[in-house]
């Protein structure tokens, strides 16, 4: 798992968090308001199912891109794990792209926490996690998660599910706290 954690920089990160894009030649393209959305992050962090290596270079112009595997992914360096961590300033964040297939939760949608939960995460993460992130429903959502943590998922900036609008999460990783908003683009 040595490879899998990602260490924040000090003194905090801005972390844009998507997932669920399906960017193919010739398929759907990230919308032209995301990019200004994006500027300030000091990492991207994709959930899965991204699609080819074109979307992932699209959005390494704007900040370095790291993520998990989904079903959609090329091979991709970047991609190349099912689960990471991300650790800084006193929070352990883990990232995986479908929580239900990876044992977390009984339902991604709505996110229920599978009981032997804490099991798992010492499994896939070597210890619990403050904040699980984690896609493959194309739909923004928040939950509980462990004792004191919470499920965030980004949705889908390119292809929602129905009914739901387009958005990515933005992270703010601080010494003072972790805080997550899902951002619509419009």
């Amino acid at each position: 798992m040595s490879d899998s954690v990602w260490r924040l920089p000090l003194g905090g990160a801005n972390v844009a968090v998507l997932a669920d894009c399906h960017i193919h030649e010739g398929g759907p393209e990230f919308p032209p308001a995301l990019f200004p959305r994006l500027q300030g992050a000091d990492l991207i962090v994709t959930l899965g199912d991204m699609g080819d290596s074109s979307g992932l270079d699209q959005l390494q112009e704007v900040a370095p891109v790291l993520g998990v595997r989904g079903r959609d992914d090329t091979d991709d360096m970047r991609t190349r794990r099912s689960e990471l961590v991300l650790s800084g300033e006193g929070y352990r964040i883990g990232c995986v792209f479908d929580a239900a297939a990876a044992g977390l939760a009984t339902t991604s949608e709505p996110f229920i926490e599978a009981e032997n939960a804490g099991d798992i995460c010492q499994r896939l993460f070597g210890g619990p996690v403050d904040i699980l992130l984690h896609g493959s429903t194309h739909r923004a959502s928040e939950a509980r998660f462990g004792g004191k943590g919470s499920a965030l998922n980004p949705g889908s900036v390119v292809l929602p599910a129905e009914g739901a609008k387009p958005t990515f999460l933005r992270l703010k990783v601080t010494a003072e706290g972790c805080y997550g908003q899902i951002i619509w683009v419009a």
